[in-house]
């Protein structure tokens, strides 16, 4: 009897258990470049962007200048030039080069490390929203369509007006 019993429990929990391990999956996407773009600190951050490599490129034009002025000087004095005044002046020449080539290397670092440090709060408030609304809506995944990995969905809800209340954007 004790057998039949256990055997029966057995049975009851082998036939409850499949239930309660399928949780229904609910599916979402949006498009995060769709939702960044709406976002006004994002038009802020481009903004400060844009004053920043305006300042870098004028002060690369302005070594090029320099760079393009004592080249052009060199080149009307040369043939009046001592072998050792012209060998001097195309070690500045040179050295002036390096300098140009090495600041644009080190702008370009500098640029993408600010623009870096501009987006990370942005996407991060984002994610953060789109995160808070699935949980709060009991979505189990959410893509992103704007990867462009996504070929297909099928029940499948966009979250972006969601996201955008959640976000109090238009």
């Amino acid at each position: 009897m004790k057998q039949l019993i256990a055997l029966a429990l057995f049975a009851t929990a082998l036939i409850g258990t499949p239930a309660l391990a399928q949780k229904s999956n609910k599916f979402g996407h949006i498009n995060s470049a769709e939702l960044l773009s709406l976002m006004p600190e994002r038009k802020t951050a481009a903004a400060k962007m844009d004053s920043i490599t305006k300042d870098v490129e004028k002060q690369l034009q302005e070594m090029m200048t320099e760079y393009r002025t004592k080249q052009e000087k060199y080149t009307n004095e040369a043939p009046k030039l001592s072998e050792l005044v012209k060998k001097d002046k195309e070690e500045e020449l040179t050295s002036l080069g390096t300098r140009i080539q090495n600041f644009q290397q080190q702008a370009q670092q500098s640029l993408e490390q600010q623009e870096q440090a501009l987006i990370e709060p942005i996407v991060s408030k984002a994610k953060k929203a789109i995160e808070t609304v699935a949980k709060e809506n009991g979505y189990t995944y959410i893509f992103d369509t704007s990867a462009g990995s996504l070929l297909f969905w099928e029940e499948s809800d966009n979250i972006l007006v969601m996201v955008k209340k959640k976000l109090n954007l238009p």
